[in-house]
């Protein structure tokens, strides 16, 4: 891979790593479902204007808008929703390590629904790693015990399983569209969906948000979504799909990094260690791990 797409790579990893930050910081003022709220719909004006036009020409418009609103909900909606109630009592570090599980539950998933993704050895080898670096990173004392902080926990494992369904959904429904309409469709869509309950719900505090927390959840939209979004289907378009697993192996240490420099929070150690054993079951899935131990210590 070249070193530009390296740079890439790593900066994508900075988006979406520090996407945890934010909404530590915003949970301090806003409830959960606003934060998402304002994420999407904040994406959602930026990126309308440079693909309206295709939208409005959809062919199948009714099953694409259809499929888009499932999109929402797996990928935005439901998985958003509840890393932010979860992050209400856990430490953005943790949900970090927790997220990475999305890829090993969509390499299961994929297993069953689609073809030629079989579950190949080494990419088995990989998730039972992974599975084993998260169940570490959650500490397996706490799964069993009656502390209600120790929820969040699984809010955010529930997620992952949203986002591999999405990624399951997105790969056999809306394989006819270019990427970047997609991922614009799929926002409105979610905006739409959303705004409903907000102006229900939320009408009196959307429009009493304090100006400096707006602006953090600009920021928060612009990087950690639209710039994030351009970032990977740049690489995508130049380094391929399999390089992108490299930016979800940074996500965890960019995240812990970000935590310790701007909230002072304490990372645990058994976070530490489920973290370096979820990035080698990432490494396992990515290739690189394999082919590092085929090189070194059987090339004979």
């Amino acid at each position: 891979m070249q070193n530009k797409y390296w740079i890439l790579v790593c900066l994508l990893g900075l988006c979406w790593g520090s996407s945890f930050i934010f909404f530590e910081i915003l949970l301090e003022d806003l409830p959960p479902v606003l934060v998402v709220y304002l994420r999407i719909v904040i994406a959602a004006l930026i990126m309308l204007p440079f693909v309206i036009r295709q939208l409005i020409h959809l062919t199948n418009f009714k099953k694409n808008i259809f499929n888009l609103g499932i999109m929402g909900l797996l990928n935005n909606v439901f998985p958003f929703t509840l890393i932010a109630i979860g992050q209400q009592t856990t430490t953005a570090g943790l949900a970090s390590i927790l997220n990475a599980n999305t890829a090993f539950l969509t390499i299961i998933i994929a297993s069953f629904f689609i073809p030629n993704e079989d579950l190949k050895l080494r990419r088995l080898i990989g998730v039972i790693i992974g599975i084993l670096g998260v169940i570490i990173a959650v500490d397996i004392s706490d799964i069993f015990s009656d502390k209600i902080d120790g929820y969040g926990e699984f809010y955010i494992l529930i997620a992952t399983i949203s986002y591999a369904f999405a990624a399951i959904w997105g790969k056999i429904k809306l394989n006819n569209l270019l990427p970047f309409v997609s991922a614009a469709g799929m926002l409105m869509a979610s905006t739409i969906l959303m705004t409903p309950l907000i102006i229900i719900k939320y009408y009196e505090i959307l429009f009493d948000i304090k100006l400096f927390t707006f602006f953090i959840a600009v920021i928060f939209s612009t990087f950690c979504t639209v710039f994030a979004y351009v970032l990977y289907f740049k690489i995508l378009d130049g380094a391929g799909a399999g390089n992108l697993l490299l930016s979800t192996i940074l996500i965890p240490p960019i995240a812990i990094i970000l935590e310790i420099l701007f909230l002072n929070n304490r990372i645990e150690l058994f976070e530490l260690i489920g973290m370096m054993i979820t990035i080698v079951g990432l490494l396992f899935l990515d290739g690189r791990i394999v082919q590092f131990i085929r090189f070194y210590f059987l090339k004979k």
